[in-house]
C-alpha cells in the first residue's frame, strides 16, 4: 500500500516521490477505469496524461463513480484508497528494474538533482549548489562503487543537515571560538617549520581536535602528503577528501564508535538511531525523513 505526503494531480503539491507513486498506481489499475491504452511514463512529473487518467479513474471506478472528478489524489482520500485496492495486482511493476536493489549502480546525478529540487523546493538551490550536489553523488559512485544505497542515502541526508543545504564542505560557524578545540596548536610542518593550526570543525561532517585530524590522515593515507589535514586543516574542506572522511568515519565508527552497519544492514534500516553515528539523537527524526526521501529518489535513478 502506497502513502503520499501531499496531493498529486490538478492543483496538487506534486512532490516527485508522491507523483511517482501515483503514476505507478495508475499504471497498475484496470485500463477500463483509467482509459490508458499503454502505461504512463513514470517520471515524477505531473502532466495532462496523468491528470486525465486520474479523472477517468475517479469517474469509472465502481466504488467512486464521481460525477465531477477533480483529477487530484489526496492523502487519506477515497481516490488513493481505491488506487491501493485489491484491483491493483502489482504495485512495483512499472518502477525501474533495479529499484529494489540495495547496491548502488550508475545514477544520473543531473537527473537526480532535478527531481531533488522539486522534492525540496525550499531553499532554492543555486547553480553552484546544484553542481556541488551532483558532484558529491559522482564522487560517491567513483569512490565507493556498489556501496549500500541506503548508506549513501543516510550520508547524503547527513550532509543536507550538517552543511545547511549548501551541499558543500563547510567550516564550523565561529571556528571553535570559546571551545577547547578552538585554540591554536603548533605542529611540525613538512619542511621542519612550525605550523600554527586550529582544528575546529570542517568538512561534510565536522571533524574536530588535532588528534582526530591526525588519525583521519593516517586512515586515508594522507600522512606526509601535501593533502595532509594535520598539516593543512583546510584540506578537510576539499570535497573529495571531505567525502572520504565521512564515508570512512561512518563506515568504521570513527566519530562516536557507532557505524552504518550497526543500524543499516540486511535485517534492518533504522535511520533514526543511525544519527548516533554522528551526534547522539540530535535532529534524528528530521534527518531520517531526509534519508527516506533521498533513498527513494536514488532507487528511482539506480541503474545496474
Amino acid at each position: 500500500m502506497e502513502n503520499i505526503a501531499s496531493s498529486v494531480g490538478a492543483g496538487g503539491a506534486n512532490l516527485p516521490i508522491d507523483v511517482i507513486k501515483i503514476q505507478n498506481l495508475i499504471n497498475n489499475s484496470d485500463s477500463s477505469y483509467t482509459g490508458l491504452s499503454s502505461p504512463l511514463a513514470v517520471t515524477g512529473v505531473v502532466d495532462d496524461g496523468l491528470i486525465t487518467a486520474i479523472k477517468n479513474f475517479q469517474a469509472q471506478q465502481p466504488a467512486l463513480k464521481m460525477a465531477h472528478p477533480d483529477g487530484r489524489v489526496d492523502p487519506n482520500g477515497g481516490t488513493l484508497a481505491q488506487l491501493n485496492s485489491a484491483d491493483n495486482a502489482n504495485q512495483t511493476s512499472h518502477l525501474p528494474a533495479n529499484f529494489a536493489s540495495n547496491s548502488i549502480g550508475k545514477i544520473d546525478s543531473t537527473a537526480f538533482v532535478a527531481l531533488y529540487r522539486a522534492q525540496y523546493p525550499s531553499p532554492a538551490l543555486s547553480a553552484n549548489v546544484q553542481q556541488a550536489l551532483a558532484g558529491l553523488i559522482d564522487t560517491i559512485q567513483a569512490d565507493s562503487p556498489g556501496i549500500d544505497l541506503r548508506w549513501v542515502a543516510y550520508m547524503l541526508a547527513t550532509v543536507k543537515h550538517e552543511c545547511a543545504n549548501t551541499w558543500q564542505p563547510i567550516a564550523e560557524y565561529g571556528k571553535g571560538k570559546g571551545l577547547k578545540y578552538g585554540v591554536s596548536v603548533n605542529v611540525d610542518g613538512p619542511e621542519g617549520q612550525t605550523l600554527s593550526n586550529v582544528y575546529y570543525g570542517r568538512g561534510y561532517v565536522q571533524l574536530t581536535w588535532d588528534y582526530n585530524y591526525k588519525k583521519m590522515d593516517q586512515a586515508l593515507g594522507l600522512s606526509g602528503q601535501q593533502s595532509s589535514m594535520y598539516w593543512y586543516p583546510d584540506n578537510a574542506l576539499n570535497a573529495d577528501i571531505a567525502y572520504r572522511i565521512m564515508s570512512y568515519g561512518m563506515q568504521h565508527g570513527s566519530f562516536t564508535g557507532k557505524k552504518l552497519a550497526d543500524y543499516i544492514n540486511a535485517s534492518e534500516c533504522d535511520y533514526v538511531n543511525a544519527r548516533r553515528i554522528i551526534n547522539g539523537t540530535d535532529q534524528a527524526s528530521v534527518i531520517a525523513g531526509y534519508a527516506e526521501n533521498i533513498e527513494y529518489l536514488l532507487r528511482f535513478f539506480n541503474v545496474a
